[in-house]
């Protein structure tokens, strides 16, 4: 391990000058004033780093896409090079952290706006960073470039998309109390009334008392024919009665994100018909750890799409973004209360991007 310690006149040149020195995978070990800034006299400031002998290779530049794909780089969530120790940054103040993180006072108003919605303080960081140069380079806005990345860099892919002369199934998936139930019911609707498709409903909720019998309701208010399957071989005898449907709705148990068998048991009952397309489920109102920890647990599902739901709940979006570039799971909707079918919208970047400036 090599210790360095660096005096500039300024955090931001002496972040530079370890950039320059160390590399990108230098960490910060401290960081304190030693002489304030006076009008006319410029202060000093010292920034103690560290890097091992043997650093590991600079992840690509974040939001650079793969040449010929619209695909962000896959490390843009996974960049260590700004890991900051914990207890530096813990005593640090929300200005200083900023400056750590390479921002200047002019991105510190942006910088308190992303990270008091619940965007990670190193992710706003590196947008910031990565807007400000891109601004800077054209003689661009700030918030406009922040924009433009944002929109590049999250992925969202739309609503289910149905194919002619194919039968799509759609499962899913999440902790109990996510809005499974309530979110098929406004799916069902949208296909079966609006768009006059074929739609049937399966439940393998055998655990929750009355989960059926509130999808049940749905599909008679609907008429939209309802099954309960107890077992995969229950699950593939519906799914055959009902091959002549466009499209088959799967509700699921929920479970606790510490059942580790849930994503195998599920797996087990998808493949008796193969073809399943899974949406986790999850709400803007759980906690990020929380939301993390279901990801872990069902991403051996093969997840397709991420669906959140009770945005009419939330206290902060950041979890959105964070989330969205953590997992890489594409959005496929979001939904903000309980009427069916109104309460359900197409994800798109412009919206997240709202309700974290907003």
């Amino acid at each position: 391990m090599r210790v360095r310690k660096f005096i500039s006149s300024s955090y931001a040149r002496a972040l530079d000058t370890v950039k320059r020195e160390l590399g990108e995978d230098a960490l910060i070990i401290s960081s304190r004033c030693i002489k304030p800034a006076r009008p006319g006299v410029p202060g000093e400031v010292e920034i103690t780093a560290a890097i091992d002998y043997a650093p590991v290779e600079n992840w690509q530049s974040m939001g650079n896409n793969k040449p010929g794909t619209n695909e962000p780089d896959p490390h843009f969530w996974n960049n260590d090079s700004l890991d900051l120790p914990s207890l530096v940054m813990s005593m640090a103040s929300q200005s200083e952290r900023a400056r750590l993180l390479g921002l200047d006072k002019s991105q510190l108003g942006i910088f308190q706006q992303m990270t008091g919605n619940g965007v990670d303080e190193k992710l706003a960081g590196k947008i910031i960073g990565k807007a400000g140069r891109a601004a800077s380079e054209t003689n661009g806005e700030l918030n406009k470039d922040i924009t433009k990345l944002l929109t590049r860099v999250m992925d969202c892919a739309g609503p289910v998309q149905l194919i002619e002369g194919s039968q799509k199934r759609v499962a899913l998936v999440g902790p109990t109390g996510a809005g499974k139930t309530t979110t098929i019911a406004k799916l069902a609707a949208d296909f079966s009334l609006r768009q006059k498709k074929k739609v049937a409903l399966i439940s393998l909720d055998t655990y929750r008392m009355g989960a059926f019998d509130q999808l049940k309701i749905y599909g008679d208010i609907m008429q939209i024919p309802t099954e309960l399957a107890a077992d995969k071989y229950e699950f593939q005898s519906s799914v055959k009665k009902h091959s002549d449907k466009d499209l088959i709705l799967i509700d699921t148990m929920g479970r606790s994100h510490q059942d580790t068998g849930y994503a195998a048991e599920l797996k087990e009952i998808f493949a008796t018909v193969g073809n399943v397309e899974t949406h986790l489920v999850a709400s803007i109102a759980s906690q990020e750890k929380i939301l993390n920890a279901v990801h872990r647990q069902l991403a051996p599902l093969g997840l397709d799409r991420a669906l959140f739901t009770k945005l009419d709940e939330g206290l902060n979006f950041g979890s959105l973004l964070n989330f969205s570039l953590r997992t890489r799971l594409p959005f496929s909707y979001f939904t903000s209360g309980q009427r069916v079918p109104e309460d359900i919208e197409i994800a798109n970047q412009k919206k997240v991007i709202r309700l974290i400036f907003n």
